[in-house]
Order: structure tokens, then sequence, then C-alpha cells
């Protein structure tokens, strides 16, 4: 980017990476210590599953809906400053838990505030960015999901290995008071200025729904979701079963894995969608199907080889091509949408990748693990989410197929 859009949208992005960092990091924590949790109050691989998956998941994009109505007619910055302060008082209560019970509504609390977040940013930063620049912009957002992850499991790992993993609690919720304070203090809400473009009628989700092209992609992030969140929540898991690697040790070497790899697949995707969607929009769905052709056999080596450094590097090559897909995706997202339905469809989007996917990922991992048995039953569950690693791949060559014959709700020259 370059001239008057980005120095723009820079100081916006900015404030916005870092929201989305934080909820990462505090959406991630959990997985970190999963060993000691688990230990601690003699849980199941099952009860696991539910905390990491559907006890969040299911709040996460239930409430996401409601929230996004908010974003799509009312102050998005507003909407950040509480969704901050209440995921951060949640977060801090998990370190209080004494049961299984109590984690888990401690996790969905935590999930309710973080619901209002990515779909206010989405809609903040497609309304300051041209079409062929969102992948890049909200790519660049995306990107602080691995990094957060990769603080979140490398350093909450070692943090809690030296603490104890209640004081990481407290002290992760602590940190959502500066990132509060810069939200509400220097981020600009434009729709004051641009409240002529709301004043028309709204169009129905309805509407949006029946694009076939945003279905296709609502598949897609469904089956990628379900495969990436069954990983991320588990493999830290499985490098200590099958590896012998400690809690600090394991939460170190694949928070760096997958962050690093997740960070330079998503910067790259959005840097190759932006000078392709000038010449064709479509690109930028061929270029989200060819992310997990690549990506997508790389993960399931990862899990089959017996040997610690080339699984590591396998998750991170793979997670890195399979990560190149989330900035040309959530730009089309945002390009079929009107301009005042992208929250909502951004927390559409959400709500499927995270009730089917992300909710039913990392417990269906516990539950085969659970069913299985044996040392090698973990690698085993993992194994199974092979297909979800291939299925995003043709949903997204399907959704550019149907975006040829079904018109978007929004020109391509739309800002």
């Amino acid at each position: 980017m370059s001239g008057k859009t980005a120095r723009g949208v820079a100081a916006p992005l900015a404030i916005l990476f870092l929201v989305n960092l934080l909820a990462s990091i505090d959406r991630t924590a959990l997985a970190a210590v999963l060993p000691a949790i688990k230990k601690d109050l003699a849980l199941s691989d099952t009860q696991l599953g539910l905390l990491t998956g559907i006890a969040f998941s299911l709040f996460y994009a239930l409430f996401g809906l409601p929230l996004a109505r908010w974003a799509d007619r009312g102050n998005r910055r507003n909407l950040l400053g509480f969704a901050i302060l209440f995921w951060s008082l949640a977060t801090a209560a998990t370190g209080l838990a004494r049961s299984f019970a109590q984690v888990a509504v401690a996790r969905m609390l935590v999930a309710v505030g973080e619901a209002g977040g990515v779909p206010a940013a989405h809609s903040l930063l497609s309304e300051m960015t041209p079409t062929h620049r969102r992948p890049l912009v909200l790519a660049l957002h995306s990107a602080a999901v691995p990094f957060g992850a990769l603080i979140g499991l490398a350093g909450v790992g070692f943090l809690a290995g030296s603490m104890g993993w209640r004081t990481t609690f407290f002290i992760l919720g602590a940190a959502g008071l500066p990132v509060l304070c810069l939200t509400i203090w220097l981020l600009d809400e434009p729709r004051a200025q641009i409240a002529a473009s709301y004043a028309a009628p709204r169009p129905a989700l309805t509407s949006l729904l029946a694009n076939r092209a945003y279905l296709w992609l609502l598949l897609g992030f469904a089956f990628g979701s379900f495969a990436m969140t069954g990983l991320l929540q588990w493999l830290p898991s499985y490098l200590g079963r099958t590896f012998g690697m400690g809690l600090a040790e394991a939460g170190v070497s694949f928070g760096f894995a997958y962050g690093l790899g997740a960070i330079g697949g998503m910067l790259l995707g959005g840097a190759l969608a932006t000078p392709l969607m000038q010449r064709d929009t479509i690109w930028a769905l061929w270029l989200a199907a060819l992310s997990y052709v690549i990506g997508g056999p790389l993960l399931i080596g990862a899990l089959a080889v017996q040997d610690a450094a080339v699984t590591l590097a396998l998750v991170l090559l793979g997670t890195g091509f399979a990560s190149a897909a989330y900035g040309p995706a959530f730009a089309m997202i945002q390009t079929i949408a009107a301009p005042n339905l992208r929250a909502m469809a951004t927390a559409v989007s959400l709500l499927v990748s995270n009730l089917i996917g992300a909710g039913l990922g990392p417990l269906a991992v516990g539950m085969l693990s659970d069913a299985h048995g044996g040392p090698d039953s973990l690698r085993f569950a993992l194994l199974a989410l092979a297909p979800a690693l291939l299925a995003p791949a043709f949903c997204y060559w399907r959704a550019s197929i149907a975006y040829r014959s079904f018109a978007p709700l929004s020109t391509p020259q739309a800002a």
C-alpha cells in the first residue's frame, strides 16, 4: 500500500492488530497449559476437547451475530472497548477455577467478549480500503492470530512452567487494560462522517445467503477451521506424548513453528492477492484453493513422521501454505457483502467456522483419542483430520465457479 490509502488505514490497522493479538493470546493460552490443567483437575481428553472446542466456539459463534448487528449499525469503537473489557475479566477469572464446570464457564465468557472483535474490525478496515487492497490489509489483521498463538503457546507455556497456570491467567487478564485504553482513546469511528451511506434500506441477510459463492466460502471456512483448530489445540500435547517434550518445550517448539508459518503464509497470501485482484477479483478464490492443495498434504505428513524436528518443520511449512488463504478469503467475503452487511457477513462466516469447525475439531480429536486408547491414540486421532485438511481447496474452487455466475452484492470498485 502507498499514498493516502496506506496512511489512512495504518493507525486503525495497528490498533485493531493489537486487539486481535490480545484475543488470540487469551484464546490460545489454554492449549499451552492443558497438561497442567488435566493433572490439577483430573480431567479426561474428552473434557479437554470440550474446553478447547465447543465450550468456546459455541458462544463465540452465537454471540457474534447480535454483536455484528451492533457493529453494522452502531459505534464500533465502543463495541470493541466493551468486548476487550469483558473477555479480559473472564480470562483472569479462569485462574480462579477449581473444577471442569468453572473452567468451562470462564471459557464461555471469554468467547462472548471476543465475539465482538473480528466482525467490527473487518467492517472498519473494509470501509477504509479499496477492494484490491483488502486481502493484504485483512491478512495483516489476521496475522495477529498466529502471532498471538505463538505468544500464547510459547510464552504462556514458559510462564506457566515457572509461575503456575492460575497466575498466568491473572497476568493475561490484566494485559487487556492497556489495549482497552488505546482502543478507546485512539481509534476513530468514521461512521458519523459517512452516515448518508447507511441511510439506505438495509439489505436482508437472506440476500447474502442466496449467494452461492458466499455459501461455498462458508463451507471452506468450516472445513479449514475444523482441521486447523484441532491441530492447534492438540499438537502441544501430541509433542509431549509422542516425543517426550515437557510443557514449556512443547509450547515453545510448536508455538514458533505454527506462529512463524502462519504469519508468513498470511502475509504472502495477502501480498500475492493484491496485484492479482487488480486483474480479476476471482484470483482471491483461486489463491485460497491453492493454499490448501499445498498445505494440507504437508500437515498430514507432519503427523506421519517419527522425528520431532521433521514434524515441526512440516508444521511450519504446512501451516504457512494453508494460512495463505485467510486474507484472500476474508477479502472476498467483504467484496460479496453490501457495505452495511459486512460485519454480519464476517460474523456468519465465524459462526460456521467456529460452531461447526473449531467447536467440533478439538472435541472430535479428544473423543477419538479416548476411544482408540494406547500410546499412539493422539496421533491416530489427529490423522483422522486428513480429509478436512484437503476439503477447503475444493470448496474455494467451487466458490470461484459460483462467483462467475452469481453477481456479488457489492461491486469490486466499492471502497
